[in-house]
């Protein structure tokens, strides 16, 4: 692989893909390319159960709760997402018909917002990811919470399936492109652990410095990663 420092228009056209693979994503993009993992799958076929999703930054918590709004429209509910920013501490939606109300950061709300959230919990069901465990607020109510910390899911198989889905929805048809090695997943995983967000801020630094196809392999994403 070599390096260049400007690049063309079109250039990862070149390298086989319609964009850089790693780079952002619409919502769109985002559920398409994100996987749930099993225990999340089997929890979701639960019916009424609330689940909570915790884990520390990047691990993939809302790759998850995408998947799920995508799932559960499949089924025919009716899912609205809601991530919440930093600094905002209040959700918009809630109105209007819907099974399922899913929210990101769930933890950046504040109390009185908290008890407007947890009511729709009595008519609805609840997805959400935190950072701060909210266990207690259910329990309390005498609500079924299923929680799973996401970042226990992540293993090299998860990177390998990750890249798989990256690669296989920017990929141009019937064009020769630009391929990771089968242990370059394991690199990742060895150098990033949990941390899929880091991993995915390398992987877009790399792609960016590629200028023909080829394999990219574990030594060639170690060399990157020292520099």
């Amino acid at each position: 692989m070599t390096m260049k420092q400007k690049r063309p228009y079109f250039s990862h056209h070149r390298l086989g893909y319609r964009k850089n693979p790693f780079g952002a994503l619409t919502e769109e993009e985002w559920t398409a390319v994100s996987f749930l993992p099993d225990e999340a799958a089997a929890a979701l076929a639960e019916g009424g159960t609330h689940i909570q999703l915790l884990g520390r930054d990047g691990c993939g918590k809302t790759s998850t709760l995408l998947q799920m709004a995508a799932r559960l429209e499949e089924s025919g509910q009716t899912a609205v997402y809601e991530y919440i920013p930093e600094g905002q501490n209040w959700f918009g939606k809630g109105n209007g018909r819907f099974d399922v109300f899913i929210l990101d950061e769930a933890q950046r709300l504040n109390w009185r917002q908290r008890r407007r959230w947890l009511k729709l919990g009595q008519a609805h069901r609840l997805i959400f990811s935190s950072h701060a465990d909210l266990t207690p607020y259910f329990k309390r109510r005498g609500w079924p919470l299923w929680s799973f910390d996401v970042a226990t899911a992540v293993t090299p198989a998860t990177y390998a399936a990750w890249i798989d889905r990256r690669l296989t929805y920017f990929a141009i048809p019937q064009t020769p492109a630009v391929t990771l090695a089968p242990d370059a997943s394991q690199f990742l995983y060895d150098t990033f652990g949990p941390n899929m967000r880091e991993a995915e801020y390398f992987m877009y630094e790399v792609w960016q410095g590629l200028t023909e196809v080829g394999e990219v392999t574990a030594e060639y994403l170690a060399r990157r990663y020292k520099n």
